[in-house]
């Protein structure tokens, strides 16, 4: 995931290395006012950051970051977080994309290790409300039409009661709030598929597919998605219910296979020979593949193996399948619900 901060003080400049310094994992890129100092305007700086990062962060006024995202703001479901923190360190501020993005808990995340204040606004968050889009990012779930929101959290803050139908197991208590079953005129449905079970329902899908993959070095870049999107047309999984693209560790720079996972809007995750061989289970060999790899197969190892990495008891459901030097094969996460 990327990261990009932006700031435009020496003081500024300092405090984004200090942020810099709680977002272990992420791919941080700076721009400050002494390095890495912008050729391009603010506003074409930020549009490009639109296109390529998960979080901004502007180290400046709130109206500053607003003027500059302004051009770009499409949805909840394609924008990405957008922080604005003050150069002094004293509130950090989450202005677009709060719960599906992620910036509530970004902002939550960054003023706790710079010591300043989170300013939250979300009205579900002020009232001590469950937040069922935040929940659903945070617990792998795709959220089918993000319009719904707006009813379940006004009931909720209105002090209705919300229905859940749910065709998984559900492990533990409901939140506050959320009650099983469907005679209410808004609620939550988890499944597969969507289904109009209240009158207004908010759909969340789990991301329970793990694309397994395998390419030939130099593939075209788009034969292993118009393979995967047959494959998930073919056996009626949806795309967003995908949870990662998995491959052997060699295929990690093969234009392929970010192209897939890009397209997905998922990570891809790579693993040696030696973990793909580790995994038990009935799989498609081929002897050309051990030696180029140094596991017989690749695709339906790999699928498997991520899901397990996943904490979760994995099967494949669909085999590999070959393309134009791709194959792929799609594995299942078995599913339940924790609030």
């Amino acid at each position: 995931m990327r990261v990009a901060i932006i700031s435009f003080t020496e003081t500024g400049d300092k405090l984004g290395e200090q942020i810099a310094g709680c977002l272990k994992g992420f791919e941080v890129i700076r721009t400050g006012k002494n390095f890495n100092r912008r050729s391009e305007s603010l506003a074409d700086w930020t549009g490009a950051r639109f296109r390529d990062s998960a979080l901004i962060v502007f180290i400046g006024a709130v109206g500053i970051a607003v003027r500059a995202c302004a051009p770009y703001i499409v949805s909840k479901r394609s924008d990405p977080a957008v922080i604005a923190a003050d150069e002094r360190g004293r509130y950090v501020i989450p202005i677009l994309s709060g719960h599906i993005g992620g910036a509530n808990g970004y902002a939550r995340m960054i003023a706790a290790h710079i010591g300043a204040n989170a300013v939250i606004t979300t009205a579900t968050d002020i009232n001590g409300c469950f937040a069922a889009d935040e929940w659903a990012v945070k617990n792998g779930y795709a959220v089918d039409d993000i319009s719904e929101i707006k009813y379940i959290s006004s009931a909720l803050l209105g002090g209705s009661t919300v229905g859940l139908v749910s065709e998984f197991e559900v492990k533990n208590s409901l939140p506050d709030g959320i009650v099983s079953g469907s005679g209410r005129e808004c609620g939550l449905y988890i499944g597969d598929k969507p289904r109009a079970v209240f009158d207004h329902t908010l759909c969340l899908i789990p991301k329970r597919y793990i694309i397994g993959v395998g390419s030939r070095a130099g593939a075209e870049t788009d034969a292993l998605i118009e393979l995967v999107t047959g494959l998930l047309d073919e056996y009626g999984i949806r795309a967003d219910a995908a949870a990662a693209v998995a491959s052997v560790d060699l295929k990690a720079n093969e234009p392929s296979v970010g192209a897939l996972a890009k397209q997905l809007g998922v990570t891809a995750e790579f693993y040696t020979a030696d973990q793909l061989c580790s995994v038990r289970g009935d799989f498609t060999e081929s002897e050309f593949v051990r030696q180029v790899t140094g596991a017989g197969n690749v695709c339906e190892r790999a699928a498997v193996l991520c899901g397990e990495r996943l904490g979760r008891k994995t099967r494949l459901v669909v085999r590999k399948t070959a393309g134009k030097g791709v194959t792929a094969a799609i594995a299942e996460m078995d599913w339940s619900v924790e609030f």
